[in-house]
Order: C-alpha cells, then sequence, then structure tokens
C-alpha cells in the first residue's frame, strides 16, 4: 500500500548530534537481512520485527523482556523468534548483531571522519549499494526461473498498487519491447485479470506494509491455475506459498522512504534474461517496434531504440520453452548483440 516508515526520532536542542536528517542510519546486519528474507513468520514475529524495525538503534541494549514488553508479545515468543531466524535464543542474535554493528561502526569512522558532513545524498548511495550488494544472494538461481516462466506464459500480467505500480510501469515498457502479449493491470479497474488462465504468468509486486488488493489478486490468478511471481521483501510472508516463485530484495533506506533501487535493478535484468531465452522473438518483437516508432517519427534519432543488431540464429535452436519445461536448464539461443 504505502511505502513510508517512521523517521528517527528528533535530536533534542541540546544535542550535540547531528540533525535528525543527517544522523547516520542504523539497519540490519547483511546477515540478518538475509535471514529474514528467508524466514516465515507469524503473526506474533511480524509484531516483533515491525518493532525492532522502529526500534533498530536500541536492538543491541535490549533484553528480551523490554522487546516483549514494547511489541506486546511473551518473552517465549522473542525466543521463538530468534530461534526461528537461525539462533539459539535472543541473546546468540543480539550477540550477532552488536558484533556486526561494531564492525559496521568502524568501516563508517574510517569512511566518514566527519559526520556532520555527510549528505542524505552520500547514506542514501551507500545503503543502496549495500542493498544491491545483497541480491545475488537474496535471488539467487529464482531471478532465472522466474524468467523462463515468463518466457513460457501465453500472457504476462503485471500487477501492483499505489507507490510500487510505477515500478511495474517501467517493467511493462521493457518487457514491451521483446514481448507483445504484455498486460498491465490498472489498480483502480483491475477487471481484465478475469481473462487470466492457467497459460498465463502473474508478476505482482508488493513491499509493507503490503497492498490487500495485490494479495487478494494474486490469490485470484493462483485459483486459475498461472504462473506466480512476486517481488516482495522477504520469503516468508504467509501471502506466499510453495508453488510462487518469490523474489525478495532489502528496501531499507536511511530516509522516510523505502528504496526501490535494488528492485528496479532485479526487474531490469529479469526483462533482460527473458529477451533472452528466445532471441527470434525478441529480435521480432523489437524490430516491430522499431518499425512503428520509426513512421510515427517519434523518436529523434531514427533506428536508435534497441541500438540491437540482428543476426541469424543457429540452425534447429529453440523457439521458447514451454510452462512443463520452463525452470529446465537446457542451452539458450544466442543472446542479441549489442553494438
Amino acid at each position: 500500500m504505502g511505502s513510508v516508515r517512521k523517521p528517527d526520532q528528533p535530536v533534542p536542542a541540546s544535542s550535540d548530534a547531528p540533525p535528525a536528517d543527517v544522523r547516520p542510519a542504523v539497519s540490519f546486519t547483511r546477515e540478518l537481512e538475509l535471514r529474514l528474507a528467508n524466514a516465515r513468520l507469524s503473526r506474533n514475529d511480524e509484531r516483533i520485527l515491525s518493532f525492532l524495525r522502529d526500534h533498530l538503534d536500541e536492538l543491541a541494549f535490549h533484553t528480551s523482556e523490554s522487546i516483549a514488553q514494547g511489541a506486546g508479545v511473551s518473552r517465549a515468543a522473542i525466543v521463538r523468534f530468534a530461534r526461528r531466524l537461525g539462533y539459539s535464543g535472543f541473546a546468540a542474535l543480539r550477540a550477532q548483531h552488536r558484533e556486526q554493528l561494531h564492525g559496521q561502526a568502524e568501516d563508517r569512522r574510517r569512511r566518514d571522519a566527519d559526520a556532520q558532513e555527510q549528505s542524505l545524498l552520500t547514506r542514501k548511495v551507500r545503503r543502496d549499494l549495500d542493498n544491491l550488494e545483497l541480491l545475488p544472494e537474496m535471488l539467487g538461481p529464482r531471478l532465472e526461473h522466474a524468467a523462463a516462466q515468463l518466457a513460457a506464459a501465453r500472457d504476462l500480467w503485471l500487477l501492483a498498487n499505489r507507490e510500487t505500480h510505477g515500478l511495474l510501469v517501467y517493467l511493462y515498457r521493457l518487457l514491451h519491447h521483446v514481448r507483445s502479449r504484455v498486460h498491465l493491470i490498472d489498480p483502480a479497474f483491475p477487471d481484465p485479470l478475469r481473462d487470466i488462465t492457467a497459460d498465463d504468468a502473474l508478476l505482482a509486486c508488493t513491499f509493507r506494509p503490503y497492498a490487500r488488493q495485490t494479495v487478494a489478486l494474486i490469490q485470484h490468478a493462483r485459483g486459475r491455475g498461472a504462473a506466480i511471481i512476486v517481488l516482495t521483501d522477504g520469503y516468508g510472508h504467509g501471502f506466499l506459498e510453495d508453488s510462487d516463485t518469490a523474489l525478495a530484495v532489502s528496501v531499507e533506506s536511511p530516509t522516510v522512504f523505502l528504496s526501490f533501487v535494488p528492485a528496479l535493478c532485479a526487474l531490469e535484468a529479469l526483462a533482460s534474461s527473458v529477451a533472452r531465452i528466445d532471441a527470434e522473438e525478441t529480435y521480432e518483437t523489437l524490430e516491430a517496434t522499431d518499425r512503428f516508432v520509426e513512421s510515427q517519427r517519434l523518436m529523434l534519432e531514427p533506428g536508435r531504440l534497441t541500438g540491437i543488431r540482428r543476426r541469424s540464429r543457429p540452425r534447429g535452436s529453440r523457439t521458447g520453452p514451454s510452462r512443463s519445461d520452463a525452470g529446465s536448464s537446457a542451452p539458450r539461443p544466442a543472446d542479441p548483440e549489442q553494438p
């Protein structure tokens, strides 16, 4: 639904610390981000996680009792939360967090001798770089599997709400260059999804606090037998099922907004992977787009929309995967050749 989280508490006027908008942000360590992404969390776990996100700068000093009180759960729930993430208990989680925060603090001190001079843009860029470096570990082979499912589908359906809808507008325009049967669902009029079938694939996008309509329409498409791909911020959400292909990315940011930079990176890689799977269809669609754009004189530089030179396909190469072998490792046709 929305993509705004609570900002840091304001710094008292008498404090020697820099103003809130230039203070170094505290975020989950990389190890904890990866564990959270792969954990299936209960309702109590989600309450604990929400409390931790709002009080992350205090995690190293909390006890299981204080977190239980703040999150409104039992102490036993805190222990179960830690064990679900692979720790022996809350003390082990806290100890690792302290150790990694100490290392991060040392790194920050080396990089930023004077925090007063560190701009919000600098901190945003550095956090985004950290998030981007997590992508290969968080996505692994799931991205290629999702691309195979999209390439094998008869029709591709893209679904998101509110701010995340903008991400899929961009993906729609990328995929439009390489595939002809791509549909972007209008959040205010999702009725076309009545036509989704078991031969199709739905790619949905939702991040905390998660759009109710997106989750409901995922369930509708799943009930029709379509392949489901979900771009979100973790693998343990209750709205995901084992049959879905989930793509989890980190959205942490030092600003009051979630960061969609890693999501954009994942979507660009996904579109490029789809284009590589059936090079012949990719070339045909690109050339049809080029011809239309040139005939309508839409660009200042004719013929520069794609910048791709066509080359012949090897004889006997595949024309694209089917739904039954979407996840197979069969050899792909040659990639489109860049100039």
